[in-house]
């Protein structure tokens, strides 16, 4: 009886705090830009799945917010007093673009709120001693320094044209390659910014002009399509190397024939090479029925460093709620060791070892050389490990 008592009062107490907690994923849901945005609303929605049994053990209902911003970095004033306006959100996961994730978290400064992006590579993000705001994605430098090796070595290149597609990605990724490219003793035969139908003319007329040996394009999967089509009918068949953000299939649709043979760096592991994520493509491709692109592996693993963050400090108050203070702090001490093969989905980290550094960095990622084939298709050329630390 006195057992019986003792489970009722438990009960009652877990009832007396139990609280929503609400997380937020940010990204294009609408616009141009909403099929890649989707898969990190997707990846947060396997997160919020896999964690919401550890928070009801507490009484605790987890709710997942997507809110859209779509890739404009003027929506962030509006995101900010949307998410200042409720107190139950204590996480985010996103945003997706490097711009709309530096104009969000500079409007979030005066009333912090836990950030954690699975895709903004620009590297000036985490040089603004922003203690709330993380990233599992490697930077931009790191895929810069690796395509530079892959133009100087593997392609033995000794001229490169380097084209950015304007935005604050594209001007990032551009100028860390110009860098690379000088240290590695590759000429680079000129710059320009083109995104516009007026602009693209203008650099397939000075790429012809200059006759690189290699073409580097660093921007969005929209912008490049035009660009590699235009060099492509131009005649110019020099190889086409770019950066992650073609890394879909926006991109390769709308090239099609000339985006067989392109090859770029990603910071995003291919979920279908990676025996570990076997269980994630299957589940991914039963929900949505759908082939996941690799950012949703990441907003996954975002999403669920976010969740386990919040969940440690739920635990450490014995089931309460945290304040958004605390799950700052536990987000960026989170140390989640690489998954094992026989964890599979019930492992959150599935694309390796997860800890930060003092500015939000990943301590280690990789960054992999691919190469679309057929039909869209991914040829896996290398991958090489990246220690934050020797990016500083």
């Amino acid at each position: 009886m006195r057992q019986a008592l003792f489970v009722s009062l438990a009960l009652v107490g877990a009832a007396a705090h139990a609280e929503t907690i609400k997380v937020v994923s940010i990204s294009p849901l609408t616009g141009p830009k909403a099929g890649l945005g989707i898969e990190l609303r997707r990846g947060a929605e396997m997160a919020r799945r896999l964690y919401t049994p550890a928070f009801n053990k507490f009484g605790h209902s987890l709710k997942l917010l997507p809110l859209d911003d779509p890739a404009n970095p003027t929506r962030a004033g509006l995101l900010s007093r949307v998410l200042q306006g409720d107190q139950c959100i204590l996480g985010i996961m996103g945003p997706q673009n490097s711009g709309v994730t530096n104009t969000l978290a500079t409007a979030l400064k005066v009333s912090p709120i836990a950030m954690l992006s699975p895709t903004s590579t620009n590297d000036a993000l985490t040089g603004n001693s922003w203690n709330y705001f993380g990233r599992v994605v490697a930077p931009d430098r790191a895929q810069a320094v690796a395509a530079a090796q892959y133009i100087a070595q593997s392609l033995k290149s000794k001229s490169v044209y380097v084209i950015s597609d304007n935005t604050t990605y594209g001007n990032g990724l551009t100028t860390v390659m110009q860098d690379s490219l000088k240290r590695l003793n590759v000429s680079v035969a000129g710059y320009m910014g083109a995104s516009t139908p007026e602009q693209v003319e203008d650099a397939v007329r000075r790429v012809k002009g200059k006759d690189p040996d290699v073409v580097y394009y660093a921007g969005t999967d929209v912008a490049g399509v035009p660009i590699i089509k235009a060099l492509r009918a131009a005649g110019i068949k020099a190889p086409f190397v770019g950066g992650d953000g073609l890394y879909s299939a926006t991109f390769t649709e709308g090239a099609g024939a000339a985006a067989q043979g392109v090859v770029f760096s990603s910071t995003f592991a291919v979920p279908d090479k990676l025996p570990i994520a076997q269980r994630f493509v299957a589940e991914y491709r039963t929900r949505y029925k759908a082939e996941p692109n690799p950012r949703a592996l990441y907003a996954l693993a975002a999403m669920s460093v976010m969740l386990r963050g919040i969940l440690n400090e739920v635990e450490r108050k014995g089931g309460g709620v945290p304040t958004r203070e605390q799950v700052i702090t536990a987000v960026r001490k989170v140390n989640l060791p690489a998954c094992a093969q026989s964890a599979m989905m019930t492992c959150p980290n599935l694309t390796g070892a997860v800890s930060f550094d003092a500015s939000g960095e990943r301590r280690s990622s990789f960054v992999y050389m691919l190469e679309y084939g057929k039909a869209g298709g991914v040829n896996l050329i290398s991958s090489e490990a990246v220690d934050a630390a020797q990016l500083k």
